[in-house]
């Protein structure tokens, strides 16, 4: 990180699975395999692992963690879920941004549909929103970053626009 108000880069890919569970048995189900509950409606939470679990929809949720060893949580999941659900392998289909520093709000109000300065919209929230005419996910990893997920063809688009916003707003 830098000294300027924002810093935006791409982070390495990871690996990301979308699960979706069809009922209460198979959440349970799921929390013991992942060692922890999965995140409520509009939160996302750390698990065990080194994996990052945000939910996305009422009954579905985007698990992000290291490559190695993917087949084997995939495994896990599946045999967790049995008929009640679908855990699906999205590695490479979404890009991860990471803006960081004290004035990362200021920089999404830039081109955005989303109230990013709302207080409660703090560590651990998040939201689904378009960004510079892109359909985004946003992640607020801690007070001063965040992560967006972006489809993987759009990630230099936003990447420029985020930049070119930064500079435009003072910000880089």
């Amino acid at each position: 990180m830098t000294d300027a108000p924002v810093d935006i880069a791409v982070l390495e890919p990871c690996a990301m699975i979308s699960l979706e569970i069809w009922g209460d048995a198979a959440e349970s189900r799921i929390a013991a395999a992942l060692g922890a509950a999965l995140p409520a409606v509009g939160a996302s939470a750390d698990l065990p692992g080194e994996w990052r679990a945000i939910r996305v929809e009422p009954s579905v949720w985007w698990l992000s963690g290291p490559r190695e060893g993917l087949a084997a949580r995939q495994a896990d999941l599946d045999a967790a879920l049995g008929e009640d659900g679908a855990a699906v392998d999205l590695t490479g289909a979404f890009a991860r941004l990471e803006v960081c520093g004290p004035a990362w709000r200021t920089l999404l109000m830039f081109g955005g549909v989303f109230d990013a300065e709302d207080p409660d919209f703090g560590p651990g929230r998040t939201a689904g929103t378009i960004l510079h005419h892109l359909s985004v996910r946003y992640d607020v990893v801690d007070e001063d970053r965040l992560h967006i997920f972006v489809g993987s063809s759009y990630a230099g688009d936003l990447l420029h626009h985020l930049r070119a916003a930064a500079a435009r707003l003072d910000l880089a």
